[in-house]
């Protein structure tokens, strides 16, 4: 193996970016693995790839580590891909064939390039990541994405090299309570972030998060995608959601029949472990983790995506904990099936008929905290990661809060399979012109244990269209919420029970809702809503379920 470190690889306007290049042995002329990273290309190891017959070329994105120019997230992703693609075909090393992958922001390189339809690009595997960033990541239909977005950007790219080694320093809690959410970035000792900023500031979709919607320039695509995603993630929707997309506009059946989807119970990233938070999945949740080097020396090599899996999707089944081939999204055999909440915290699937609602204080000075859940919060978030663990923990200690509702159904009689996208409506009423509600779907074991499978959130405003113009509430009013709790798949084993939980915080996870109507990132006065959930003939709150019948 030969390794030509810190090359620098020319862009259109002068910028150079530092590259590290590992060739196989010998003389010839390879295809190429290529990754574009924010978070130092330094620590790659090129041997899978060169043992492989593929030569591996890491380089650092403008602005960030060694290389030049100035950095902001995203936006000079797809010129700076295209440059290197042209460089890299002027490489006597390089066979005209390239693919790429990475996790999270080196998945947004990817997503960022491949409309443009670069004839050297051959393939994709896009691992953990969006495509529409203000449906599904620094915001979650229309809640701010707090604690993942104050730290990526105030500590983790406010510099040229990531600062989040000093966050444990820093009073975290204390931080992320302050107000306005605007001037975290002086908080944190980093100066006025401008990209942090732009994100709080941006609160609503428009021009700033629509040039960053890679759904609606899916028909630039021309080449397969390998996408993965994880159930614990923030993006197991998105995963769905970008697959559709990328069939929908398909130039051709060949190309739209090429694309493939593997989610396993994972957060943000491959767990090297079978356990995640409080659950062992088994061995077998190992078994997919050398899916991108196969992906790649398969389509480089040329196979097809059908010699890497047949089948368009392999799901982990969790609760079974094994892995399983599927054909279509959602599953063609899917029963959609409606569990409504009732009084006395029953969850059924009878309608419900005459009855009281529930009510609930929330208060933006005592929110209900994180505990577990599907983000992409990490350990590479050091101080932060310690209060917004994800993955499956008993929810017992937030069920055990005045501002959870909680609604149980009776013990399964049989297994119940629940695979692919959860919603769950609410007709509620606040005393506030605006606030939040969350929605968790939990699996309750005999002993008691209520393990999260999955959870969504909406900012009322949004409550029409969450890529629409926000409308405030008449406080008192019912209005109907539809809350995306996007995907999962989980076998609620025999004697286990259903559980719903609904309240109006996740914090740090989310910035608090302050019930005030006011713009969040410059609100300072926090007020008390009283929350109403109603379950009656009239208003039928509910979740409704993907059910796989056995």
């Amino acid at each position: 193996m030969q390794i030509l470190r810190n090359v620098k690889v020319p862009m259109r306007d002068g910028v150079r970016l530092a590259t590290t290049i590992f060739l196989p042995g010998g003389e010839g002329r390879f295809p190429v693995v290529l990754v574009r990273t924010a978070y130092n290309r330094v620590g790659f190891d090129g041997r899978p790839f060169t043992e492989r017959g593929m030569a591996l070329v890491i380089q650092d994105c403008r602005g960030r580590y060694d290389s030049e120019g100035q950095w902001y997230p995203f936006i000079n992703e797809e010129d700076d891909g295209w440059d290197t693609l042209e460089w890299l075909g002027q490489q006597p090393w390089c066979n005209g064939k390239v693919g790429m992958f990475g996790d999270s922001y080196l998945a947004a390189t990817q997503l960022y390039l491949a409309p443009t339809s670069h004839p050297l690009l051959h393939c994709l595997n896009p691992r953990f990541m969006a495509g529409d960033p203000w449906k599904h990541a620094y915001y979650c239909d229309g809640v701010f994405s707090l604690g993942l977005t104050w730290s990526w950007l105030c500590f983790e790219t406010n510099a040229r090299t990531s600062e989040a080694a000093l966050m444990p320093l820093f009073d975290v809690p204390g931080i992320l309570r302050q107000l306005p959410l605007l001037s975290l970035d002086e908080a944190s000792g980093a100066g006025v972030v401008p990209w942090y900023r732009d994100y709080v500031q941006h609160a609503q979709y428009d021009a700033h998060w629509r040039r960053l919607n890679v759904r609606d320039q899916a028909a630039g695509f021309r080449v397969p995608a390998l996408l993965i995603g994880g159930w614990y993630d923030y993006y197991s929707g998105e995963t769905f959601a970008n697959y559709l997309a990328l069939r929908e506009n398909a130039a051709t059946p060949e190309l739209r029949d090429a694309h493939r989807v593997l989610v396993g119970p994972w957060t943000h990233g491959m767990n090297p472990h079978t356990v995640l938070g409080e659950l062992d999945f088994g061995e077998q949740s190992l078994a997919e983790n050398d899916a991108t080097l196969r992906w790649l020396d398969c389509l480089l090599h040329g196979g097809s995506p059908a010699d890497f899996q047949e089948a368009p999707l392999r799901l982990f089944v969790m609760g079974r904990n094994e892995w399983r081939d599927e054909w279509e999204w959602p599953l063609a055999r899917t029963r959609f099936t409606d569990y409504y909440l009732h009084p006395g915290g029953r969850l059924a699937t009878d309608a419900p008929g005459t009855a009281e609602p529930d009510r609930y204080l929330y208060d933006p000075n005592d929110p209900v905290p994180t505990l577990g859940g599907n983000h992409s919060v990490g350990p590479y978030n050091p101080g932060l990661y310690e209060l917004a663990l994800p993955g499956p923990y008993d929810q017992r200690p937030i069920e055990a809060r005045p501002d959870v509702l909680t609604f149980t159904s009776e013990p399964l009689p049989e297994d119940l399979e629940v695979t692919g996208p959860v919603t769950v409506t609410l007709y509620a009423s606040s005393s506030a012109p605006d606030t939040d509600f969350v929605a968790r779907l939990t699996d309750v074991y005999p002993d008691g244990r209520s393990i999260n499978i999955t959870e969504g959130a909406l900012r009322a405003r949004f409550r029409e269209d969450v890529w629409g113009e926000p409308k405030l509430m008449e406080p008192g009013r019912v209005y109907a919420f539809t809350l995306d709790l996007q995907a999962t798949s989980n076998v609620f084993r025999k004697g286990h029970c259903l559980r719903v939980q609904v309240t109006s915080s996740n914090f740090p996870l989310w910035d608090r809702n302050l019930n005030t109507g006011a713009h969040p990132g410059t609100d300072t006065e926090p007020r008390v809503a009283q929350q109403t959930i109603y379950h009656d003939r009239e208003h039928p709150s509910r979740i409704t379920l993907p059910v796989i019948p056995a």
